[in-house]
């Protein structure tokens, strides 16, 4: 007897909550690829900018380095004392070369060759090269040119790879009495890595390098890559402008987003490049917390979505001194620098004065830089974090003030990023102008601010806060609408005896204002 098989049932609600919980599924999950292939695209594309404008700056230094060294050597190439002297005066000509030496940060070593080519003095002193004759072609293109010259990097005799800038030295009568050289050993510690140092980063993150117009490594992270040659399709895109952004591989194959800038002056590129990896790990783990953050609305959607289904079917000695002070890279007092009556020395002060002055302007740009926000010139989070450790240090008592703007991704989301941008520096203006003159007033991250103030009591800190919540309420806005902040308190030592515990006594607080309604001043406690 044959027994007719019986078709599976299943039941109108399984099938309506089956149904919106796959649409709910394949639109969330539509919507996380979306975004993360967006945050991608932006990570990468906000790396390759933030890559080539810190190339474009090393280049333009590297450019003014240049510069001063020619400065400097012409200056020498024009002291009176050397265009007179009597060149077999062997000592006078060894205590000018070893002054010059002394007094300038920029070279390794420094010499002088007469029209002959024949190398009168070398400075520092030893070396073997006094009296012997210049040989390389560069060495003898600068001497015949008889003009300011900067080399090709090449292997000087003596085995080391160098550079060298020079100036001719004309007597009196304008007679040709030969070149002014300084050299920099590029496989030693030199002027390159005293600039480029604090930017080298690390060859797994972040890192920049030089490469000269023949595609050779002049200055790399690690020194023993010195001398090595970069790919070919490398160089090309580097020779196919002054600058630039591109995805390149290292010799190492690894993946990399790099800015690259020329440098005029000699041809070499400046190259700040940034891995894909650590960056990809960046959007990983945003992914990681977008998807841990959408488990319990998506938990509540779908619950919501069964039990719908199921209702319907159911962020000189004295300047020696000073030369020594200055060569380290700190800051000197202009107080230090006085007049002297010997004209050599004087100019010598008179120069180093004005190195000075000139680099305690770039010291003061650069700390500026290093410290401030650039959108909206407040303090940023490291300078702000500086001060808390700095307060933590000596024990003083202090209060934190966490500020969140209210529906700031709705902000952006309607009325694009330039708008958010705008309502971002009306806050911060709020807060520098309603805020005491001794706060730290800093951007957090992203719509985050906050303001660090010294002997506050909570009174004092809530009326503060208030202040700046009820002025940012009332101020002019880029869109239709007004902006409202959040506000969370906490002090030290009384919510915490470290930066982190003080810091997160106040985020608690500020997420209990989000939580009651935003638009409010709650303190930790």
């Amino acid at each position: 007897m044959h027994i007719s098989k019986q078709p599976i049932k299943i039941s109108l609600s399984v099938v309506l909550s089956a149904m919106v919980s796959f649409s709910i599924l394949i639109t969330m999950s539509i919507m996380t690829y979306i975004q993360y292939n967006n945050e991608k695209q932006s990570l990468f594309q906000n790396t390759m900018s933030h890559n080539l404008s810190s190339a474009q700056k090393m280049a333009v230094t590297t450019e003014a380095l240049f510069s001063s060294m020619r400065k400097t050597l012409h200056a020498v190439a024009n002291i009176s004392q050397l265009r007179t002297m009597d060149i077999n005066n062997k000592e006078e000509l060894q205590h000018i070369f070893d002054l010059v030496l002394q007094s300038s940060p920029y070279f390794n070593s420094v010499f002088w060759t007469d029209e002959t080519g024949q190398i009168r003095t070398v400075s520092p002193y030893g070396s073997n090269m006094n009296n012997t004759r210049v040989t390389t072609k560069w060495a003898l293109e600068a001497l015949n040119g008889r003009k300011s010259y900067i080399s090709d990097p090449y292997v000087s005799p003596t085995g080391r790879l160098i550079v060298f800038v020079s100036e001719p030295v004309f007597d009196e009568l304008g007679g040709y009495r030969g070149m002014i050289g300084g050299t920099i050993y590029l496989e030693k510690d030199n002027i390159l890595h005293s600039i480029f140092g604090s930017n080298a980063g690390n060859e797994t993150e972040s890192y920049s390098y030089i490469v000269d117009s023949a595609g050779k490594l002049l200055y790399h992270p690690d020194k023993n890559r010195l001398r090595e040659t970069v790919p070919e399709e490398i160089v090309r895109q580097f020779r196919a402008g002054n600058s630039g952004e591109l995805h390149l591989k290292n010799m190492q194959g690894d993946d990399y987003l790099a800015g690259y800038a020329r440098v005029a002056t000699n041809g070499w590129v400046i190259v700040m490049q940034t891995s894909k990896p650590s960056i990809m790990a960046d959007v990983n783990d945003n992914l990681l917390h977008l998807i841990r953050g959408m488990l319990v609305p998506i938990a509540v959607m779908l619950l919501i979505a069964g039990f719908i289904a199921a209702r319907i079917a159911a962020p000189f000695a004295r300047l020696y001194k000073i030369t020594k002070v200055f060569a380290a890279g700190q800051n000197v007092s202009l107080q230090e620098f006085k007049p002297h009556w010997n004209r050599e020395a004087d100019q010598l002060n008179r120069m180093m004065k004005a190195a000075a002055e000139t680099q305690a302007k770039q010291t003061s740009f650069l700390q500026q830089e290093a410290i401030t926000d650039p959108l909206t010139g407040l303090f940023n989070r490291r300078e702000m974090e500086r001060c808390l450790d700095l307060w933590d240090k000596r024990g003083d008592r202090y209060a934190v003030l966490l500020l969140d703007i209210d529906h700031f991704k709705t902000v952006n989301d309607t009325y694009g990023h330039q708008t958010g941008d705008e309502v971002l520096k009306t806050v911060a203006s709020v807060i520098t102008e309603s805020s005491p003159a001794e706060a730290v007033c800093s951007r957090y991250g992203g719509e985050e601010f906050v303001i660090l103030l010294r002997e506050h009591n909570m009174d004092q800190v809530y009326v503060i806060a208030e202040q700046i919540r009820q002025t940012i309420s009332a101020a002019p806005t880029p869109f239709a609408g007004k902006i409202t902040v959040s506000i969370g308190i906490s002090l030290s030592p009384e919510h915490g005896v470290s930066r982190a515990e003080v810091l997160q006594a106040a985020d608690m607080a500020l997420y209990r204002a989000k939580r009651e309604g935003r638009n409010r001043t709650i303190t930790a406690g």
